[in-house]
């Protein structure tokens, strides 16, 4: 078990998990806590406050703030607030006020839906299933989430209303800031001491599961610090170097974005219009590409077949912009499932 620190946060689905966990506990245990522990996907048990308890029309709540550690997060302190009451159909999690709905395709949820990603969810389950095998209707809610949100991504990838909950891992990690450069040298040393003389960078948590499957113990996870993270493995004396990514984050490297993080740029659409157009992709379709606000909304007008095609174009783009390191370079890009959509170079 760890308590979170300075340093890591957590996400919106882990306070999501505390706080319905701590209602439950209230609802059946009539106990109320001042800090509850939760699983994670990762293996990791982490201790969170719980703020307050309240009830409302016959529900039992309660509250947990998010935190977000070093991590710049406009959603650091925000409210989460979990209501829950007896069910007969087992464990049931329903978005409330504050959370956003998704209105464009591509975000793995269905139009409609509120915006609890599937892993947040099942982290909630886990979290509930520890206290009861009952049946649970949870409604979560962010009293300021419709407010926040206008200030964050959720606009731009078509969520409206709302924050979303997520969280792949439940542990947020500080990888762009510049410190974050500093903990992936010491991985980066402690791979080069064992006599590698090949590296695989992976920018997120999702690509890094995915690398560790294909590469074993040779995976570093990057974060947006692509060009600064092949500088280090050259400096560190590897000669060979695989980059493995989903494809958001790929298109801009393909861009020449070297630093992935929004606030340096995106050329995602612009990208994938331009390998759609030369993967001969029919004009109609070229147009709902670029009308897309996100990487997965533009694939979903594509084929199968034609995602590859693309893709292939994204990967010989990305190797050309990468080429002035000097380093021989592979680049494997894969689907939110796993599925190889792309390889080019030396893997």
């Amino acid at each position: 078990m760890i308590q979170t620190l300075k340093r890591f946060g957590i996400t919106t689905g882990a306070v999501a998990a505390a706080a319905s966990k701590a209602s439950v506990i209230y609802l059946v245990r009539g106990e109320k806590p001042d800090k509850v522990v939760v699983p994670t996907p990762i293996g990791i048990r982490i201790e969170i406050p719980v703020e307050k308890y309240l009830e409302e029309e016959g529900k039992k709540c309660a509250e947990v703030k998010k935190f977000s550690g070093d991590n710049p997060d406009i959603l650091d302190g925000l409210e989460i607030i979990s209501c829950s009451e007896f069910s007969s159909s087992g464990i049931q999690i329903i978005g409330g006020k504050g959370i956003g709905v998704v209105t464009r395709p591509g975000l793995k949820l269905e139009i409609g839906e509120k915006s609890i990603s599937p892993i947040a969810k099942q982290m909630i389950i886990d979290a509930v299933s520890e206290v009861t095998t009952e049946g649970i209707k949870i409604t979560i809610i962010v009293p300021k989430g419709e407010e926040l949100a206008k200030n964050t991504m959720n606009p731009d990838v078509g969520i409206e209303g709302g924050i979303s909950i997520l969280g792949t891992t439940g542990i947020e990690y500080p990888v762009s800031d510049e410190d974050y450069l500093e903990h992936i040298k010491a991985e980066m040393c402690v791979i080069k001491a064992s006599g590698n003389n090949k590296i695989v960078l992976a920018p997120g948590n999702t690509s890094f599961e995915y690398a560790k499957k294909i590469y074993g113990d040779i995976v570093v996870k990057i974060g947006d610090r692509v060009g600064d993270s092949i500088k280090l493995a050259k400096d560190e004396g590897f000669s060979h170097v695989v980059i493995v990514s989903l494809p958001g984050k790929i298109t801009k490297v393909s861009a020449g974005l070297l630093n992935t993080h929004s606030k340096f740029g995106d050329a995602r659409i612009e990208s994938i219009v331009y390998s759609a157009l030369i993967a001969g992709v029919p004009l109609e379709r070229l147009k709902r590409i670029a009308e897309s606000l996100t990487v997965s909304e533009a694939l979903e007008f594509l084929t199968l077949e034609e995602r590859r095609r693309v893709m292939q174009i994204v990967a010989k783009r990305v190797l050309s912009r990468l080429s002035k390191f000097g380093v021989k370079l592979g680049v494997i890009i894969l689907s939110d499932n796993g599925e190889v959509l792309a390889k080019e170079g030396d893997l």
